[in-house]
């Protein structure tokens, strides 16, 4: 049996200086390409002109400004391959990725391959450490009409059975959400067949926001809401953008935050007020659902009380204590560990 072909789509805004390293990366690949698509999403800097300079092995595709959803639908639109990797474009791939996810889609019951990503700085290098720490996989179905979302790996940790994906095409842009392409193709394919965690790290996710090391939430978007509320929004939205496509398929009415998000959320309540006695008072009012969060977890009784004594800590611990061990928690790249788990 022939593996399935891949192609690699990058979405690029204003990254100039970072979209040569993602189109050199899925160009490097082991197991080649079969083809390489740039979406440039109204860019005002010099991405246009970058991606050129690669002349025919990419295919540029310019477009005006419309968010991470838009460019998600329109590189789709133009693949070829049986499996769809959407790269972000200040990210970069490793050289085994598409080998390993071709691999792992001869399973023809697998539609969606999730993996593991190092960082790595603004200008490159690693930050020894790997998100995600865990990833589920399986027939998820049941997660995501439940609300209880399965961990995930973010955008360029993914890979997609395209057959399946288009079934789902184009993801809903609104002009509240022109981003969380991931969330949208990610737990929507998980309602059509089986997810493959791999265990291999198979990506480089770079971190590039000012002061990361230092900041209790993780990624370099800024969003102007909570984790939490940002999880609600999104799961409102793949409910009521599902319902006319899968129209057997029952949602639950609100999602549940996972541990994963409703830490930082818990943390930025202790730590954000200007006093002890305040952030005491506003960590209770986030404990119950950060309690929900851990209990709904699917991990070991040891590990959900361990993450329970870390709360409880963080919540009582004078804040020069508590605070770098509430960073270690929710910001792998605070850790520079060298052996992440």
């Amino acid at each position: 049996m022939l593996p399935p072909s891949v192609s690699v789509v990058i979405c690029n805004f204003n990254y100039a200086h970072f979209l040569a390293d993602a189109i050199e990366s899925a160009l490097a690949q082991r197991m080649p390409v079969l083809e390489v698509i740039v979406v440039d999403d109204g860019s005002t800097d010099a991405s246009v002109e970058v991606a050129r300079r690669f002349g025919s092995r990419i295919r540029l595709i310019t477009q005006p400004n419309g968010g991470q959803l838009a460019a998600y639908n329109t590189g789709f639109a133009q693949t070829s391959g049986d499996v769809v990797i959407f790269l972000d474009s200040d990210d970069r791939l490793l050289p085994g990725a598409s080998e390993a996810v071709s691999r792992a889609f001869l399973d023809p019951a697998v539609v969606r391959v999730q993996y593991k990503l190092e960082l790595i700085d603004a200008s490159g290098r690693l930050q020894e450490a790997v998100v995600p720490t865990m990833l589920s996989e399986g027939n998820l179905a049941d997660c995501v009409r439940s609300g209880v979302l399965f961990l995930a790996s973010p955008g360029s940790g993914n890979a997609y059975r395209a057959g399946v994906l288009e079934r789902l095409m184009p993801l809903p842009v609104t002009a509240e959400e022109r981003h969380g392409a991931d969330f949208f193709a990610g737990f929507g394919c998980a309602l059509l067949g089986r997810v493959k965690a791999l265990p291999e790290v198979l990506a480089q996710y770079r971190v590039h926001k000012a002061n990361d090391a230092e900041s209790l939430s993780f990624g370099n978007a800024r969003l102007g809401m909570t984790e939490t509320q940002m999880l609600q929004s999104r799961y409102r939205r793949l409910k009521a953008w599902l319902a006319p496509l899968l129209p057997g398929e029952r949602l639950a009415d609100a999602a549940v935050a996972d541990f994963s998000l409703q830490k930082q959320d818990f943390a930025m309540a202790v730590f954000s007020p200007g006093s002890y006695p305040q952030g005491l008072l506003a960590g209770a009012r986030q404990l119950p659902a950060l309690a929900k969060s851990i209990r709904v977890r699917n991990s070991p009784l040891p590990f959900k009380l361990g993450l329970m004594a870390w709360a409880v800590f963080v919540w009582l611990a004078p804040r020069g204590v508590g605070r770098p061990v509430a960073r270690y928690v929710c910001n792998p790249s605070s850790r520079r560990v060298s052996s992440p788990v």
